[in-house]
C-alpha cells in the first residue's frame, strides 16, 4: 500500500461510528479477538504518532478491514 492509500484511509475513519462488537459482528469473530488485535495496534501505530486517540483510531481502522491485521503483521514479521 502507498502512502496516499494510507492517508486516504485513515482519513476515511473506516470505524468511525462503530464499536469494536459492531467490528466484531462484521467479520463474524468474537469480541475478544478485535480486543487483543486492538491492543496489539495500538502499540503498532503509537509508533507513528504521539497521539494514543489518534493510534486507536487508525487501528480500528485497519481491524474494519481485516480483524486479524496485528497477527499476520506480527507472523510477516513486520
Amino acid at each position: 500500500m502507498n502512502f496516499d492509500d494510507t492517508l486516504k484511509r485513515i482519513t476515511e475513519q473506516l470505524a468511525k461510528g462503530k464499536s469494536l462488537q459492531d467490528i466484531a459482528d462484521e467479520h463474524s469473530v468474537d469480541k475478544s479477538v478485535i480486543k487483543s488485535e486492538l491492543k496489539k495496534g495500538k502499540k503498532v501505530e503509537k509508533e507513528h504518532t504521539g497521539s494514543v486517540k489518534k493510534a486507536e483510531q487508525i487501528a480500528k481502522d485497519h481491524l474494519v478491514e481485516k480483524p486479524k491485521y496485528y497477527s499476520k503483521l506480527k507472523k510477516a514479521g513486520l
